[in-house]
């Protein structure tokens, strides 16, 4: 705990910190004196149900009341009201319920989530806000349909198909079947979705070999939002390729976010200049517009320095 905290201190500021130790006490009380497991919360322009037994996400917004700025930005210089959106990995809501406020009454949101612990307190964070009707799939999105064993992880936010790479050490030992679905077929039922999100730990690389035959059809085009983990990609497990044949299919990088200042260093070096940079989760990280094919690749499955990326096609 000393460690965290001085951690915010030298990357955050004393007066963030504070505010910690603040938020972090206030909820002490609630789940210690009045025996409350979640914890209501305001966080950005909505209310969110924060369980206390949640080491991960929870526990960061908690403490600071918001988490991976730069995913934030980005969405919203992208969605726009009445667009619809598949939320791949919804978790507890977080994405869900600021795309919801980005897309308006006459968006259309459709959330997927494995968990079941997590689909819980998803719906509870989306009837908290006034989204009941919001449809949510109990299940997963992957190359194929079929039924599939998924990992618990200690915190909420990183559970996992794959047992492999820097994530695998947080893994509880525990996991569940579910059930998984293509975009396609989500998009026949629920519509074709103008933007997907996913955070899914590494099964980006599934989900996109299930669409890449759909989008060569011209049956779907969404824009695609993803958090990149460097570590779940390699020979055996190829993220370059499906990114190579959406390349070829017209995409291109439209936004990417640099890892830590580690990665704008890396993505620097080749030339970019960043756009806007933010401060969020201990590190300074620099948007990228329009960067190339080629250095996409070695930023994403190579050398690392990609955080967030937003995939768009060329019309």
């Amino acid at each position: 705990m000393l460690a965290n905290a001085l951690l915010t201190l030298r990357t955050r500021g004393p007066a963030i910190l504070a505010n910690a130790v603040l938020n972090l006490a206030a909820a002490n009380i609630e789940h210690r004196v009045l025996n409350r497991r979640f914890i209501e919360r305001p966080i950005h322009n909505y209310r969110m149900l924060l369980d206390m037994q949640d080491r991960g996400i929870c526990r960061s917004l908690m403490l600071f009341r918001t988490r991976e700025i730069d995913h934030k930005i980005i969405l919203e210089k992208v969605l726009k009201p009445g667009m619809s959106v598949l939320d791949i990995g919804a978790n507890i809501g977080y994405y869900v319920l600021m795309e919801m406020a980005l897309i308006g009454p006459t968006g259309r949101m459709v959330a997927i989530e494995p968990s079941p612990s997590n689909i819980e307190l998803l719906q509870r964070n989306l009837a908290l806000n006034g989204h009941s009707g919001v449809p949510v799939i109990a299940g997963a999105v992957s190359d194929q349909p079929g039924d599939r064993e998924f990992f618990l992880a200690h915190q909420s936010n990183l559970n996992t198909f794959h047992t492999t790479g820097t994530g695998a050490k947080h893994l509880s030992g525990q996991s569940v079947q579910v059930r998984t679905y293509t975009v396609p077929e989500l998009a026949k039922q629920y519509g074709k979705p103008d933007l997907m999100r996913m955070d899914v730990e590494g099964h980006e690389v599934e989900v996109f070999n299930g669409m890449i035959d759909a989008v060569a059809a011209g049956e779907l085009a969404p824009m695609v939002i993803f958090e990149t983990h460097l570590s779940r990609y390699g020979a055996e497990h190829d993220m370059e390729t499906p990114l190579r044949k959406l390349f070829n299919l017209g995409y291109h990088v439209r936004y990417l976010a640099s890892s830590s200042e580690r990665g704008t260093a890396l993505i620097n070096a080749r030339g970019y200049r960043g756009v806007e940079s933010v401060r969020t989760d201990d590190v300074e990280r620099v948007i990228y517009e329009n960067v190339g094919n080629d250095d996409a690749i070695d930023f994403i499955c190579k050398i690392g320095g990609a955080r967030t990326v937003l995939l768009q096609k060329r019309t």
